[in-house]
């Protein structure tokens, strides 16, 4: 029994040594010698256009998953197979419905080559598009659906989109998408859509109710409403009413909604629900530039006086050759929504190579939005007014009668990168007291803004400027009321106000009209930095209209903005190309907040 004990324990011993040499070479010896290799591969594609490469090149598992190839041929072959279904879903997007997919795999060549061979077929236009039931008269212009176009997936998509909205303008805004039905003809290829569509019950606006303000008046709030209780349901009021409260600048945010059902007379109770926002702002800037120096400007608003949206303003500039300061009192839907009431008091000191300023001036201004993209103001100003060191030094008293219009479909005012600006002003002028005369002095400038890319980083922007100063002989007319150019709006690089007519010792003396060009190219280099290169050419003339056979004086420029929540920082050099002898200098500097326009 002993002898058997041993032999028992000395087997033991000699298969736990078998054990451990077997696990060295389990864990050492075989991660040298893979059983079988990844499989590398790359992959191409034939038979299309080289804009839809990347199209499939994104939609392709294939390639998203390079990095980890299959152990086995096998596997490659089943992923290979398993990508077309992306690859069909892809040219789907583009309209080619009946596209065919079809792989081939080189297994002699290293890395694996796999080749899928496209055959696109024709795109598909819409052939149809229907809205039933049909008693709602909606036609596929309606919903943005062009027939004989390409029938994207993603505008069949839209216009469903498109179709709530439709629905929601003709009073149906509970509607429901119940089906849709999209078919393609192999024979006409073409595609045909059918939506199917509840439009619920045609609702009229009911009671509204008003919650989350405080300190503003639910008086201001109804008197911004579009809508009448008992009106047919519409959107559009729905939105002109958002935008009336957005613009009175007393609420952080702003949500209008209607109830799930309407009550018995199909009424739908609306909400509008605030939060109120700071009412009262001050702010400070700097600003520089060679041809005025240093200097600031403060600026303190309070948005809702008597908490009814009224707005009491004070801002003053004030920089080594001159010196402003205003207040603006803004009574807003002043007769009506959208039409404000402004009292502004001026105070003015301006110290030029053309003449020494100091005015004072009332204004009373009614300004109206006549759409979303439209406005004009009217209104009468009273200014007293000294000249000094010019050709018709003395005191002036004026009575103005101020037009503005401002048309503008820019994406973005404070730094534009897509649109056009149409500004008009003119300004009949009399001279009351001593020796009378009159005077009209009008100004249209247009800007234009293109997007050379598409996400808008590279922006061409420019614009255009004329003037014309109709009436009295020019020596009546006050130096200040003249034209001139030269300054960080136009014609930059240029001395300060001295682009005019000059007499014998180079001083300016204004002029009767303008015309000034203006070229930008803008880069968005980041989130936060961009730069600029810039072209103005232009000149003012003694006439009332530009004698454009005239020499045009022109100058160049780059600049560098840093963009911030209020709008970009500028900072520009500028050179003048037509420098004129004994009055500008080599080159001009201007540092100032927001794109020169």
């Amino acid at each position: 029994m002993e002898e058997l004990r041993i032999q028992s324990l000395t087997n033991l011993q000699f298969m736990s040594g078998i054990n451990v040499i077997s696990l060295f070479l389990l864990t050492v010896l075989i991660p040298l010698f893979p059983l079988e290799a990844a499989n590398e591969y790359t992959v191409k594609f034939s038979g299309i256009q080289k804009d839809t490469h990347k199209l499939l090149k994104e939609a392709s598992q294939l390639i998203a998953n390079k990095d980890k190839p299959p152990k086995t041929k096998v596997a490659l072959r089943q992923r290979a197979e398993s990508d077309i279904p992306n690859l069909v879903k892809a040219l789907h997007s583009q309209a080619y419905y009946n596209a065919k997919v079809e792989f081939a795999i080189n297994f002699s060549s290293s890395p694996f080559e796999i080749v899928f061979q496209i055959d696109p077929g024709l795109v598909y236009p819409f052939g149809g598009y229907r809205v039933l039931p049909e008693s709602l008269n909606i036609q596929p212009h309606h919903l943005g659906v062009s027939l004989n176009k390409p029938a994207y997936p993603k505008d069949i998509l839209d216009a469903e989109e498109v179709l709530s909205n439709v629905l929601a303008s003709k009073g149906y805004p509970l509607a429901q998408i119940k089906d849709r039905e999209v078919t393609a003809d192999q024979k006409s290829k073409e595609i045909f859509v059918t939506v199917q569509v509840d439009p619920g019950p045609l609702t009229y606006f009911g009671r509204t109710a008003i919650e989350g303000n405080c300190g503003v008046c639910e008086a201001l709030i109804r008197k911004k409403i579009y809508w009448h209780e008992g009106q047919q349901y519409d959107p559009v009021k729905i939105d002109c009413t958002f935008n009336a409260l957005e613009a009175a600048g007393v609420f952080s945010s702003i949500n209008i909604t209607h109830a799930e059902e309407p009550d018995e007379d199909n009424k739908l109770p609306m909400t509008i629900q605030v939060s109120e926002g700071n009412q009262r702002t001050i702010g400070f800037g700097l600003s520089y530039s060679t041809q005025r120096g240093g200097g600031f400007t403060a600026q303190w608003d309070h948005r809702n006086i008597r908490g009814m949206g009224e707005k009491l303003s004070a801002d003053a500039n004030v920089l080594q050759y001159f010196q402003e300061a205003t207040v603006t009192y803004v009574k807003p839907d002043f007769g009506s929504p959208g039409q404000d009431l402004l009292w502004i008091a001026d105070w003015e000191h301006d110290d030029t190579e053309a003449f020494e300023k100091t005015s004072y001036s009332i204004s009373g201004i009614l300004e109206r939005q006549l759409n979303d993209r439209t406005r004009v103001s009217l209104g009468g100003t009273y200014t007293h007014l000294r000249n000094e060191d010019a050709d018709n030094e003395g005191s002036f008293n004026l009575l103005k009668a101020p037009f503005q219009l401002k048309w503008t479909n820019v994406d973005d005012p404070l730094d534009p990168t897509c649109g056009n600006g149409i500004y008009l002003k003119t300004v009949p002028t009399i001279q009351l007291l001593d020796s009378q005369f009159a005077y009209i002095v009008t100004t249209l400038t247009g800007s234009i803004y293109r997007p050379l890319c598409r996400n808008r980083r590279f922006i061409l922007a420019a614009k255009a400027s004329f003037g014309t100063i109709l009436g009295s002989r020019k020596k009546d007319i006050p130096s200040s009321e003249r034209f001139y150019a030269g300054s960080e709006n136009t014609l930059r690089g240029y001395k300060y106000y001295t682009v005019s007519p000059l007499d014998k010792d180079n001083d300016p003396k204004g002029g009767r009209s303008m015309m000034i060009y203006t070229l930008e190219g803008r880069w968005h280099a980041s989130e936060k930095w961009g730069s600029v290169l810039f072209y103005d050419v232009g000149n003012v003339y003694s006439t009332p209209l530009p004698q454009l056979d005239k020499e045009m004086l022109q100058s160049i420029g780059l600049g560098i903005r840093y963009y911030t929540p209020v709008g970009p920082l500028r900072l520009d050099i500028a050179f003048p190309l037509n420098r004129r002898k004994n009055v500008d200098n080599s080159f001009q500097i201007y540092f100032s907040v927001g794109q020169a326009f």
